[in-house]
């Protein structure tokens, strides 16, 4: 059951939303914020696996999302708003949400949105992820020529890529939390990234992930 708290100031919105939700037994609405100041105590009073986050609204969704994370930063923030800004996209990114869907998507693309992400995938709408990957495009030449990672870091960034926890890559990888912290911060240092997230998206569009240069 993947528990998901649903922040938005249209109360009609929320509404039906929830009822949408309700008809998928894997999905369970544990709580409805109506602004993002809210939203970072229902996080941690309620503890969902997922957070459906508008952007424009009382306390913005991009600041809720950074508060959330600096608390809680292995949560789950989905953006879900009627703004396709390419601004607002990168923004989202740069504050940590693991997804970017527009409202209006059919109700099927949305509950397997919530399901990637509480699963771990980074998900974008069609449109708006063509325009990550353009921003992404305008330096592909340069990263594949210049960056150059360990063995060690392209397992690292494959895993953050799959969604798991630096406890889950510890465990898998037979190191220490500590050193997957180490590895994580010298890769988003060599990717000029900023968080987790942005390396998750990065790494589920590179193609040279399968076949990483060799140092």
């Amino acid at each position: 059951m993947i528990k998901i708290l649903i922040v938005d100031d249209h109360a009609i919105f929320r509404e039906g939303l929830k009822a949408i939700l309700a008809n998928n037994s894997d999905l369970l609405v544990v709580g409805e914020v109506d602004d993002g100041n809210k939203a970072v105590a229902a996080v941690v009073k309620l503890q969902p696996d997922i957070v459906l986050m508008d952007i424009n609204m009382p306390h913005s969704g991009l600041q809720a999302t950074k508060d959330i994370l600096k608390k809680m930063p292995e949560m789950k923030i989905l953006m879900l708003s009627i703004s396709d800004k390419e601004d607002d996209l990168h923004e989202a990114v740069k504050a940590g949400a693991r997804g970017y869907i527009i409202k209006g998507v059919g109700i099927e693309e949305l509950v397997n949105s919530i399901k990637s992400v509480a699963a771990g995938a980074a998900i974008f709408t069609p449109v708006m992820a063509s325009k990550l990957l353009d921003s992404f495009n305008g330096n592909k030449k340069k990263s594949r020529d210049n960056i150059s990672l360990t063995e060690r870091e392209v397992e690292v960034l494959k895993l953050v890529a799959d969604g798991a926890t630096n406890k889950e890559i510890a465990v898998r990888l037979l190191v220490s939390e500590p050193t997957v912290k180490t590895h994580l911060r010298n890769i988003l240092g060599k990717l000029h990234l900023k968080n987790r997230s942005q390396a998750a998206v990065y790494a589920t569009q590179k193609e040279w992930l399968d076949n990483p240069p060799q140092e």
